[in-house]
């Protein structure tokens, strides 16, 4: 009775009536196969799929924020602006210091001193060469004008002498009818002929002095013009050396003290160092805004295997990470412009949210700009805008295929290595 054998046909043994239920008729179970394989044909031909990729960006403006960085090493000494101030071109916005000292003092205000002392001494000398140049340009017009008086008395002098001669002349040729008619003696008409003669002589003396009087003009002249080139020159030595010291001067200031300036119309947007701060070259000083904003854009980067498929005026979809999509949603946005070469590296480092290439990898980055729908999110009865900077991802849509053409797509790519050399 306790036998194994007994004990497992016990177990074994059924408790109940077996009830078997009635089988799916045959009918039924090839009908619903075919419906499932009619279905399942007419999803894989006629459904299509497009492709799709999700990139990263971030959000910008145009003009966009600027970053001013220093180009020098020195301590900041002095500090012209303040956060949220508007800036005009050319305000200055820091001055940085980049002098050196020794035991005599700071040196680029030795030299400054030394290079102004030069300058007040050539200033001096200029000065002097021109009251020099004034006194005797004078000095020579007024002996001028004495020859010159000289000159037009001693004219008239002899103008009237040649009257005065031919007066004489003519009281000659009378007195030699008078004594051709015995009227007067031999020696009365010798006295007047010598008379006349000795009247000449003066008068060839007359013209003689009229004519030194002439070359004495034409002299001081000559000796104006040479005296007045040769202070200008002396006059333009001197210029020329303090224009050097000048430039001299500039350089010097250079190296002691740099203003850094805005270059456009901007608001200030942070400040990055505070008076008293050293800052190196390429430390970050200050972020400025531009001063009307018109649009946000989303800037994307695009791989080379997807830029062929998209288009100026393609929608896209974006999500940004400071609005997280389980609760605000994807926003819509238009792609504007596309690049056609590949960004490089430099310009990428101007983005943070640019991506970075790895080690022994060199991907091609297209940059794509695209502009969202909405530029301002409202939420709780606020509005929420876009600021720069800020990281986002969008969904961009590529190529369209049949759903079957899909799952082929690995079928072309064994036909593709089976294939032997085209000749076309």
């Amino acid at each position: 009775m306790f036998r194994q054998d007994a004990l497992e046909n016990r177990r074994m043994k059924w408790r109940g009536r077996a009830i078997l239920l009635p089988g799916i008729p045959l009918w039924l179970t090839m009908l619903g196969s075919i419906a499932f394989i009619t279905a399942f044909l007419t999803f894989v031909i006629a459904g299509t799929y497009s492709r799709r990729v999700n990139v990263s960006g971030e959000v910008t403006t145009w003009p966009r924020a600027v970053n001013i960085y220093s180009g020098v090493q020195g301590f900041v000494v002095r500090q012209f602006v303040h956060e949220g101030q508007s800036i005009k071109k050319g305000d200055p916005i820091y001055q940085i210091d980049v002098s050196k000292s020794t035991r005599s003092g700071v040196v680029t205000d030795n030299q400054r001193r030394d290079i102004e002392n030069q300058l007040v001494r050539v200033d001096n000398i200029i000065s002097r060469l021109e009251e020099s140049k004034k006194i005797t340009l004078n000095t020579l017009e007024k002996q001028h004008l004495q020859y010159s008086d000289a000159f037009r008395r001693s004219s008239d002098i002899i103008r009237r002498a040649e009257e005065g001669i031919k007066i004489m002349k003519n009281n000659m040729e009378n007195y030699r009818n008078y004594q051709s008619k015995g009227l007067i003696n031999k020696d009365q008409l010798t006295n007047q002929v010598a008379l006349y003669y000795q009247q000449q002589n003066n008068l060839l003396s007359l013209s003689g002095q009229n004519e030194q009087n002439a070359l004495q003009i034409t002299s001081l002249e000559s000796q104006i013009q040479t005296q007045a080139a040769d202070f200008d020159n002396r006059i333009y030595q001197m210029e020329l050396q303090r224009y050097e010291l000048q430039k001299e001067l500039v350089d010097t200031d250079v190296a002691g003290e740099i203003i850094i300036r805005a270059l456009s119309d901007a608001k200030v947007d942070s400040l990055s160092v505070t008076v008293g701060q050293m800052v190196n070259a390429g430390d970050s000083l200050l972020q400025i805004l531009p001063e009307n904003i018109e649009n946000y854009y989303l800037i994307l980067w695009v791989p080379n295997d997807a830029v062929p498929y998209i288009s100026a005026g393609d929608k896209v979809n974006v999500r940004y990470e400071a609005f997280p999509a389980e609760k605000f949603g994807q926003f819509s946005a238009t792609v504007k412009t596309i690049s056609r070469t590949p960004a490089s590296t430099q310009e990428m480092l101007t983005y943070k949210g640019a991506p970075q290439n790895t080690l022994g990898t060199s991907v091609p980055w297209y940059k794509v700009i695209v502009k969202p729908e909405k530029q301002i999110i409202s939420y709780d009865g606020k509005s929420l805008s876009l600021e720069n900077g800020m990281k986002a991802e969008s969904t961009l849509f590529l190529e369209k295929r049949r759903i079957y053409q899909w799952m082929l797509s690995p079928f072309y790519d064994m036909k593709h290595s089976a294939t032997g050399p085209i000749d076309e």
